[in-house]
């Protein structure tokens, strides 16, 4: 959980003054929604930026988090740093947010990853998503599950943003060639070691792949996440790239 999460609290919370909860799909809010898949339900949220307004074609993001917010509550990914810097910053991040929440005791993998995707299709159909516009970000462990889904299906997506995380298979570089990719890592992480990002950028590149970018921040650990979603450098890459531009 980032560092302004305490800021959004009050916000989750509070809702309209007359039922104690915000209207249920009106632009600024999170919606509630579950998916089964395997047999097994899961619990999601689509935040609906300010200004929604159906009829429109909007940019989608797909945002996985830590292993700090599993569970099934579905309320943590909506305190994931992503999240919080949309809510703070609504005119960089004009976009519907996708949100799953992955199981205690399991990660962004195998059916888990499954239903992610899954959510995030259901969204784009059902809330108008522009299929040229498609973003895939993730923070710790989930930016191993970003970059493990960019991988599978790297014609879906138009962008990758992945902060903090472990890459162990290597077998993935040449499927992620030609796909924006902006990897980030603070040099004095204790949880993940930087050489995780290190090793893969340089992976990327010896295979070609020139449009990886990588940001190394000097002296900073593992919870970098508020730092890089803050950047409003971040914000307008991400939402510049687009499928066959």
């Amino acid at each position: 959980m980032g560092t302004v999460t305490m800021a959004l609290v009050a916000w989750l919370m509070a809702g309209t003054p007359e039922t104690g909860v915000p209207p249920a799909e009106s632009p600024g809010t999170f919606v509630a929604k579950t998916l089964t898949v395997g047999g097994e339900t899961y619990v999601y949220s689509v935040y609906l930026p300010p200004g929604y307004s159906r009829g429109q074609s909007w940019p989608v993001i797909l945002a996985l988090h830590g292993a700090g917010s599993r569970g099934t509550d579905g309320q943590r990914p909506r305190t994931q740093s992503l999240a919080e810097a949309a809510r703070l910053h609504p005119e960089r991040y004009p976009a519907v947010l996708v949100l799953p929440q992955c199981p205690p005791d399991k990660d962004w993998s195998g059916t888990v990853a499954d239903f992610a995707l899954e959510a995030l299709e259901r969204t784009v159909s059902e809330y108008g998503g522009d299929r040229k516009r498609v973003y895939l970000a993730g923070q710790s462990m989930g930016a191993r599950g970003v970059v493990q889904l960019a991988a599978r299906y790297p014609e879906r997506f138009a962008a990758v943003l992945a902060v903090s995380g472990r890459y162990p298979d290597r077998a993935m570089v040449d499927k992620l060639k030609g796909l924006p990719l902006w990897m980030w890592h603070g040099d004095a992480d204790a949880v993940v070691p930087v050489s995780e990002s290190r090793a893969l950028v340089e992976s990327l590149k010896s295979a070609g792949h020139n449009a990886v970018r990588y940001t190394e921040l000097s002296g900073l650990g593992h919870d970098i996440f508020d730092t890089v979603y803050l950047d409003q450098a971040v914000s307008t890459w991400l939402l510049a790239q687009k499928r066959g531009k």
